[in-house]
């Protein structure tokens, strides 16, 4: 086995396989698509023995990889070429920022993930519901929210729900409004039509708003796009966010939720979610829980998901009607 052989899969198998199994799987759920996992573990489950000096080697590799990359987000390419010729000498770094160079692609509008969120709004103030949409799905969530929810009230549930489907517009259409935006906006990276946007972006950016601008956009959707505004409403909660309530939000959910629809969500719950709701139970009622969980043998997957998913729609309605209250993105909302 040689570092210079390998590909680049092999090499994040071997960084995941060195890393152990919980931290791996912790990795692999928050940093990879469904896809890319499976490649990942079908390479993991090929490799037999890898030499302690093959190891190291990767590490050292994505170790200088990642530090380059992230002087290279904060400062530019100039800043990142400067401090790793210090720190590893001009070939090296030189080689190194080829490498990464090559591996990542120019997203859009990269540049304003660094400027402050007013100053965007300045920008995009007067812009098309769709070219705010383009331009939201590139920024971090947090800017995306305070900015979402500063424009107009009768424009956010119009541009969010462009949000939501920016993952259907066809190149050509990203294209033409890019070149919208080239008049106002200098420091345009060159094209590059990644996926970005799509619901799973919208959900982020709801969760970051406030709640006064996720009402008026989700009111929005469900009148433009009643699927649309369901589906987003559903991953905006999951089983796993009842661990934010405080105890008696916890005690006051569990009033309304069937024991057997509880027992099966719990079976695809965490420790720590389980050790929450066991402790907001009565002595003799969580008794009763675990003895129902371990005799409840092999269940389905979807099953799991279905219990789930009812309990998330007890939280939802709950906290519409005000009896529990889930916490929101900041509400600043710039004037």
């Amino acid at each position: 086995m040689q570092l210079s052989k390998l590909t680049g899969i092999q090499k994040a198998a071997i960084l995941l396989i060195a890393l152990g199994s919980d931290l791996s799987a912790k990795v692999l759920k928050q940093r990879f698509a469904d896809a890319e996992i499976e490649q990942l573990t079908q390479e993991i489950s090929n490799m037999i023995k890898v030499p302690p000096e093959i190891k190291y080697a990767v590490f050292d590799e994505f170790f200088e990889l990642h530090r380059a990359r992230e002087f290279l987000i904060h400062g530019g390419m100039g800043y990142a070429k400067e401090l790793l010729e210090k720190t590893l000498g001009a070939q090296k770094a030189s080689e190194i920022l080829s490498k990464l160079t090559k591996e990542m692609k120019a997203v859009p509008f990269n540049a304003l993930r660094k400027a402050d969120p007013k100053s965007i709004l300045n920008i995009i103030r007067e812009e098309h519901p769709q070219t705010v949409a383009l331009i939201l799905a590139h920024l971090t969530p947090e800017q995306a929210g305070v900015i979402l929810a500063s424009m107009p009230p009768d424009m956010q549930s119009d541009i969010a729900r462009r949000v939501a489907i920016i993952d259907r517009l066809t190149p050509d259409v990203i294209k033409d409004v890019e070149a919208v935006l080239e008049r106002k906006i200098s420091s345009v990276v060159q094209q590059d039509h990644s996926i970005v946007g799509g619901i799973q972006s919208l959900v982020d950016i709801l969760n970051r708003v406030g709640r006064s601008a996720e009402k008026v956009v989700l009111e929005g959707l469900e009148r433009e796009d009643p699927a649309l505004a369901e589906e987003v409403k559903r991953r905006m909660l999951v089983f796993e966010d009842i661990i934010m309530l405080p105890d008696n939000f916890i005690q006051r959910v569990l009033r309304e939720v069937n024991s057997k629809d509880l027992a099966m969500a719990m079976r695809g719950a965490g420790e720590d979610v389980n050790t929450r709701i066991y402790k907001n139970l009565s002595k003799r009622a969580a008794e009763m829980l675990k003895e129902e969980i371990e005799f409840m043998g092999p269940v389905r997957l979807r099953e799991v998901e279905q219990a789930q998913q009812k309990i998330v729609n007890i939280l939802r309605k709950l906290d519409e009607s005000g009896e529990i209250i889930i916490s929101r993105g900041g509400e600043d909302v710039l004037v």
